[in-house]
């Protein structure tokens, strides 16, 4: 079975810079896909690991409260982008990598991860006080459009 994760972060994530650092960190990985399909992680073995979906931003508390529960949904505050993160089975590294990954979303975008995240905390980049995870960002549209209903995260 796989593993699960929703990253809920506080600015439009770019998914390709975290994976880039993963790299650069000394993970033998490959990324494939993307735009608009999801990002797939490769290990250096060519299996794959992980998949990351677009991120999709998420406006409404009501949503957050019923895809994710009640208690859950108190320890996040919306507007957040919502990033699934998917690890196959089978595979040891995959979980890792795909917790190593949410994990480093969340710390330098701010938010928490699903289902085990803790009080989300302040984002450590310095571009996420002018990024899209705020309501004038949500409002303009610079960061894209905001999530009005349906079903998110595939």
């Amino acid at each position: 079975m796989s593993t699960d994760l929703v990253a809920l972060v506080r600015r439009r994530p770019d998914l390709y810079a975290l994976a880039d650092g993963l790299v650069a960190m000394g993970e033998p990985l490959e990324l494939r896909g993307g735009d608009p399909e999801p990002t797939l992680v490769y290990d250096a073995e060519g299996r794959l690991l992980v998949s990351i979906e677009d991120a999709v931003q998420v406006t409404a508390q009501s949503e957050i409260r019923r895809l994710l529960g009640p208690e859950f949904a108190g320890r996040v505050t919306a507007p957040v982008w919502w990033v699934d993160i998917r690890a196959v089975a089978d595979l040891p590294d995959a979980e890792r990598v795909a917790r190593r990954y949410a994990d480093s979303l969340v710390h330098w975008a701010g938010g928490t991860v699903y289902p085990d995240g803790i009080s989300e905390g302040p984002a450590r980049s310095w571009k996420a006080s002018d990024q899209g995870g705020g309501p004038s960002g949500a409002a303009s549209g610079q960061d894209g459009a905001a999530y009005h209903g349906g079903v998110i995260g595939g």
